[in-house]
């Protein structure tokens, strides 16, 4: 089976995870799903809020991060229905995701349903009609385990690009990273983002990076750092020295 780059879907993932799903005529909610172990199934609601009907492509994928690199697959053990749907103007539609069976968990499953509004049909007797604009949104959908947590370890370095943090989760549950910050002792704060950053998967890393100005201060290798940050409600706060690299 073919893997699928997360960065194909970059707008969609940008929708996603730093806003709730509100654009063009389409409000989505919940806009991220947490499923127990024991849950076969759980629902969203999509609302037409604009003067036309949407007609929708519901997809939902495996979601791994491999080497720090986002990958998808097509989802063999959870399914969405329907797989299309045709929202009138105005009017709301549920949506199932399944599991094909429910089973205990040993480490969080994660997944992302990817909501495609498909173009209108082209009328060739209109002139005129430009290039037709489509939604497209991600949403990610975890199957966990309730009492599993997170467990994080941080690294921070600069190169010529910029300056990076990764963090390694060796926990069993994903952490979501908003408002990652790292601040030299006597400096000035380097912020990679006010709201949210991404997410870090359970058992896996992955690199958030900072460009900054070429006429910054560099950090020293070895230089001790305050990072901070929040894991959805509860606050990151770690001490981290400057990796050389």
């Amino acid at each position: 089976m073919k893997t699928l780059p997360l960065l194909v879907f970059a707008l969609g993932l940008a929708l996603g995870l730093t806003q709730p799903s509100e654009a063009a005529s389409l409000r989505i909610s919940p806009i991220g799903i947490d499923m127990s172990a024991a849950e076969r199934a759980a629902s969203m609601t999509l609302v037409n809020t604009g003067a036309d009907p949407v007609n929708l492509q519901l997809r939902v994928f495996k979601w791994t991060q491999v080497h720090g690199e986002e990958v998808l697959e097509p989802a063999t053990d959870m399914l969405i229905s329907p797989p299309a749907a045709t929202i009138p103007a105005g009017a709301s539609y549920t949506v199932r995701v399944a599991r094909q069976s429910v089973a205990s968990v040993q480490s969080e499953l994660s997944y992302r349903v990817f909501i495609d509004e498909l173009p209108k049909p082209i009328d060739p007797h209109t002139l005129g009609q430009g290039v037709a604009m489509v939604l497209r949104t991600s949403l990610p959908v975890f199957v966990v385990d309730p009492n599993a947590y997170a467990k994080l370890s941080w690294k921070v370095w600069q190169d010529a690009s910029g300056v990076h943090a990764e963090a390694i989760n060796s926990g069993l549950r994903h952490a979501k990273i908003i408002g990652l910050t790292v601040q030299p002792e006597g400096g000035a704060s380097m912020v990679f983002g006010a709201g949210l950053n991404g997410y870090v998967l359970a058992g896996a890393q992955k690199r958030f990076d900072l460009q900054l100005d070429p006429k910054a201060k560099p950090l020293v290798a070895g230089t001790a750092l305050k990072l901070t940050a929040h894991d959805g409600g509860e606050m990151i706060q770690e001490s981290v020295h400057v990796e050389s690299r």
